[in-house]
């Protein structure tokens, strides 16, 4: 094997380790949503939103809080945001490479994607 040719592989090994690592996004089921969310507080940019235990939840943005609903309905977290009455639900993910530091990121039903810092109940 040639110099350019151990290099070429050398590259393409570290490439495909990077990928793995940051490819740790999985999709979450339901009993995996309410796990992480039951009494959990989530920071994102510029925002922040808390889960009670027993559905309630609050969203800050600004300073100004909004008083909602959160439920798990099949393997989608869905929220109520008064004074509408229609729940919306969302696909979830989490990257949990580093436990210390995991991402949860809701998806809506067009691709959306809304990213925050999970901060679960005890930490």
């Amino acid at each position: 094997m040639t110099g350019f040719a151990r290099i070429a592989l050398l590259a393409l090994l570290v490439a495909a380790s990077v990928s793995s690592a940051v490819a740790a996004e999985v999709a979450m089921k339901g009993p995996e949503i309410l796990a992480a969310l039951k009494g959990a507080h989530v920071q994102g940019d510029n925002w922040s939103q808390e889960f009670d235990d027993g559905g309630a939840t609050t969203y800050t943005r600004d300073g100004r809080h909004q008083e909602g609903r959160w439920d798990v309905r099949g393997d989608q977290y869905c929220s109520l945001w008064p004074p509408s009455d229609a729940w919306a639900c969302y696909n979830m993910t989490m990257d949990s490479l580093d436990p210390a530091h995991e991402q949860v990121t809701w998806i809506s039903a067009d691709g959306s994607r809304n990213t925050a810092h999970l901060i679960r109940k005890g930490q």
